[in-house]
């Protein structure tokens, strides 16, 4: 099969396209729109929801080709990498303070790394579905029982990519594996509590469906 790379201008940001002969589909990438940027994804809700051999209410937004894909609400289909890239080129500079240990040590009364918080400039996370005028807010989307809420936050965390490979985007607690974390809700919540976040239902379209992505900074994101 042949294939050439090409660069186009695209809402403010040089963006890389693979155009290919023959049946493969072009990758799907990530658009930059002022202190936003957006992103194709899936909804997989009986993934997130799973309790047997699952983390229910865990993973948020993970790319399809990771391994934390299974478990997530939804299914990206670009890399967790393209979008750290895209939203650090938007100017923003992560937090970066998780180690591994706040999740290797969650099982630990000792250590106080599963109690640490994600830190690093906020993310307000966005649904766009079929159907809707506006995008739907998280709150809108999941049910709380902890009564926390989202605070959600780039945590970055780019050297832990290569140690778990879970193409984690966005987690609902501070995970050292996301990307965006929530401040509300750290490892050792997650743990010790049952009550975790659930979908609301007849709000998102069947598994399966297509949506957008929009993950929104601050006007000042550092």
């Amino acid at each position: 099969m042949k294939a050439f790379l090409a660069s186009a201008a695209l809402a403010g940001g040089a963006v890389m396209l693979w155009v290919a002969s023959g049946l493969a589909a072009a990758p799907a990438s990530v658009t930059r729109r002022d202190h936003a940027v957006e992103f194709p994804a899936t909804v997989h809700a009986a993934g997130f929801g799973r309790a047997f051999l699952g983390m229910p209410g865990y993973h948020l937004l993970v790319w399809k080709g990771g391994r934390a894909a299974g478990e997530a609400l939804f299914q990206a289909e670009v890399t967790d990498v393209q979008v750290l890239d895209a939203l650090e080129a938007l100017g923003a500079k992560p937090g970066d303070n998780l180690p591994m240990a706040s999740w290797d040590e969650r099982n630990d009364p000792r250590s106080h790394a599963p109690d640490m918080v994600i830190a690093g400039p906020a993310v307000e996370v966005l649904i766009r579905i079929p159907g809707r005028a506006e995008p739907l807010r998280l709150e809108q989307i999941l049910e709380d029982p902890t009564g926390r809420g989202f605070e959600m936050r780039l945590g970055g965390h780019r050297a832990n990519i290569p140690k778990w490979k879970s193409g984690c985007i966005a987690c609902l607690y501070s995970c050292p594996g996301s990307k965006v974390g929530n401040a509300r809700s750290t490892v050792r919540d997650y743990m010790r509590n049952p009550e975790r976040y659930r979908v609301r239902p007849g709000v998102l379209p069947a598994d399966g469906s297509r949506v957008i992505v929009i993950l929104r900074l601050s006007p000042s994101p550092r």
